[in-house]
């Protein structure tokens, strides 16, 4: 069933005719992390008792599907689930009005389980309102599109952000500032309206040393949040888990150069995840000390560096020292890797979670056109966590390296990996640094938002336990569920997109289809074949 309009979920406005609300469509999942979406809804009545609801939603990710702890049995044979945006969005070509029309999206960062939906929201013939993001997330989101085979005409208004600064949507206003994570240019939201303030920070760490970022600033986070009260804050589960000292990104460095200076004749092939360009900032600050050629192999990262020197960011400026980085592909840049010293040069790869078309599995195999892997020159590095659902792919792949006889290490072996989300001491001292009335948990399994919510009562929070599917109602006296009749069973799409067994380096399987000529027109530069947008299979709602 879908989720009531805001206006039905709180029957107790006040007498100024304002309600505000949070209905959570996704990330509050029952068994993965992932389709994290949420929307702020603001209601109040115009001087001449006209009602006008501002809506405007924060990210719209996506959720692997998994057929073992399916979020819904009627998807447990779907590879990628999204949450039901069919009354917020309205149809191309329809005369009929969303129930509950979105005036604008706000993505916090460029990850799939944050922006994903959007590519498949516009596949499935939907249009979007304006999208507000800081310019890195806005150029991949733009690639995203683009990679789905949805070119620029059809695409939504996408409007680049600068923290500090407040947006406004009507009688809503919202401030990004940065937040530290994986991925550059990650930031949070407060949201203020006249009925209450929300804070989400999004996925963050504390992290300092990260070379994209910018930086998680307390002072930026006081300046945004001001004397003002946050009514309800949004706080990643992520990491509620691990009561560790988290590790940074220095200290990811000061392991590769120890490897360095105890390896000077060793060429290091460095696995690494997409969308985790922070650690491949750290391996190119290490590369450049020790006068290494950097390679980058692997479609996702070629995408990444790509997005990144459009929107201004190099390695260079960043790092404030010069790195001598190329794309490792056959011919002249495999045959000059092949013919230089193994002591000068670091790879980086994709493959870290096992896909078998990635790099790093190609090479293992013997079919990457440019790296050749040896054993006898080469240490092999996983600086990439090991991610639930992927566990057996990567296991396979560590099991095929090493018996072949390579080095291979990974976390268990040396600090080789920067968390990109912050754990329990971290948790806490945002919570510090809030002073929130209500804190929920989000963006995390039901047992990862327990261990949150716990640590967050410890600390004398009061806490609100929620579920996708529910809304809340938010006022300054106090937040608290509406409890309708979707909570925690949630309206889902699933799809299947032929990632699986095919999955290569993309996130959709693109095929060529012909292409009907009109009259007049002129022939399509590729004769009478032109890229076809990604078969979707499986569109089953709940």
């Amino acid at each position: 069933m879908t989720m009531p309009p805001a206006d039905q979920s709180g029957k107790n406005n006040n007498n100024d005719g304002r309600s505000l609300h949070w209905h959570i469509l996704g990330g509050n999942n029952k068994h993965r992390i992932g389709a994290n979406s949420g929307i702020c809804a603001y209601e109040e009545t115009d001087s001449m008792g006209e009602k006008r609801t501002t809506r405007i939603m924060v990210d719209a990710g996506v959720l692997i599907g998994d057929t073992r702890y399916p979020e819904d049995p009627a998807l447990y044979d779907c590879d990628t689930v999204i949450a039901d945006y069919s009354p917020y969005l309205k149809k191309k070509g329809s005369d009929t009005p969303p129930a509950q029309p979105l005036d604008a999206i706000f993505l916090t960062h460029n990850h799939t389980d944050h922006l994903g939906a959007l590519p498949f929201l516009l596949l499935m013939g939907y249009e979007l309102p304006k999208i507000y993001a800081t310019p890195y997330t806005a150029k991949r989101l733009e690639q995203e599109f683009t990679n789905a085979g949805i070119g620029p005409e059809e695409w939504p208004e996408i409007l680049t952000i600068a923290p500090g600064m407040p947006v406004r949507e009507g009688p809503v206003s919202v401030s990004a500032f940065w937040v530290s994570h994986s991925t550059p240019q990650s930031v949070g939201f407060f949201i203020e309206t006249p009925e209450g303030n929300i804070l989400n920070p999004g996925d963050f760490k504390l992290d300092q040393t990260v070379v994209w970022g910018p930086a998680f600033s307390e002072d930026q986070f006081k300046r945004v949040i001001g004397d003002k009260s946050v009514d309800l804050m949004l706080i990643d589960s992520t990491g509620a888990d691990r009561d560790v000292t988290p590790t940074t990104e220095e200290d990811v460095r000061e392991t590769l150069r120890d490897l360095m200076e105890k390896n000077p004749g060793k060429r290091f092939v460095i696995a690494v995840m997409s969308g985790f360009e922070e650690n491949v900032a750290s391996i190119a600050k290490v590369a450049s000390e020790y006068d290494r050629t950097l390679w980058v192999a692997g479609w996702s990262h070629e995408q990444s560096l790509s997005a990144l020197k459009q929107t201004g960011m190099t390695l260079s400026d960043h790092l404030g020292q010069e790195v001598n980085m190329r794309v490792l592909t056959g011919g002249k840049p495999a045959r000059d890797l092949a013919e230089s010293k193994p002591g000068k040069n670091i790879v980086i790869v994709t493959g870290a979670t096992g896909s078998p078309s990635s790099a790093l599995p190609r090479a293992a195999d013997g079919h990457h056109p440019g790296l050749k892997l040896d054993k006898k020159k080469d240490i092999i590095l996983f600086c990439a966590p090991s991610i639930p659902g992927q566990e057996s792919s990567r296991e396979r792949l560590l099991a095929i390296l090493r018996g072949k006889g390579f080095t291979v290490m990974t976390r268990k072996d040396a600090t080789l990996y920067s968390q990109a989300h912050a754990r329990r001491c971290e948790l806490e001292e945002m919570a510090r640094l809030a002073k929130a009335k209500t804190v929920m948990p989000i963006h995390g399994d039901e047992q990862l938002r327990d261990h949150n919510a716990e640590l967050m009562e410890k600390m004398g929070n009061r806490v609100l336990r929620a579920d996708n599917g529910d809304v809340i109602r938010v006022t300054k006296d106090g937040c608290k569920s509406v409890e309708p009749e979707t909570k925690g069973n949630p309206k889902l799409v699933g799809f299947k997109t032929l990632q699986g067994a095919t999955w290569n380096d993309r996130h959709y399987l693109m095929v060529n289809a012909p292409v009907k000529k009109k009259p007049g027109a002129e022939e399509p530069a590729n004769g009478n074949q032109k890229p076809k947008r990604p078969r979707i299979f499986n569109v089953t709602p709940k």
